[in-house]
């Protein structure tokens, strides 16, 4: 009998520390961050792409792309897109349903950003392009 019992106890304990190792190894799922830095980028991966840009450079812009921008490098990159021009934009950025593209410097391929899908960010974001566009001046475009 004593075996027995021995044997039950020896086949219980080990089930016991089997499981204890099993849950204290086992990862917590970790959370994709909301944010993650980038240097290459491209405008594509943005749907219902938006551009508030202090200084515009060179940068293939989607067709269905509103643009408010302060200043640009040539304004043949802006044909048939809809534009309007703001003096008191500060800052660079791509926005766009669900994502924005914040940048260092100016709206240039290549330029150093990073990507954010925090939900609050992109809605204060969106907030202040609405805003600026309300008040900005339509460019005209027309070659002559």
């Amino acid at each position: 009998m004593d075996i027995i019992s021995f044997i039950i106890g020896f086949v219980i304990g080990v089930v016991v520390v089997g499981i204890a190792v099993e849950f204290g190894l086992k990862k917590k799922p970790e959370n994709a961050p909301a944010s993650r830095h980038t240097k290459k980028w491209d405008i594509s991966e943005i749907s219902n792409p938006r551009i508030m840009a202090e200084y515009l450079g060179d940068i293939d812009i989607p067709k269905n792309t509103k643009v408010l921008v302060n200043r640009f490098k040539d304004k043949e990159i802006l044909k048939g897109l809809d534009v309007k021009k703001h003096s008191k934009i500060k800052g660079n950025f791509i926005i766009g349903d669900d994502r924005a593209l914040i940048l260092a410097g100016p709206v240039k391929q290549d330029e150093v950003g990073f990507w954010t899908v925090e939900k609050e960010i992109v809605e204060n974001l969106n907030i202040e392009f609405e805003e600026l566009w309300t008040d900005g001046t339509e460019i005209k475009l027309d070659t002559k």
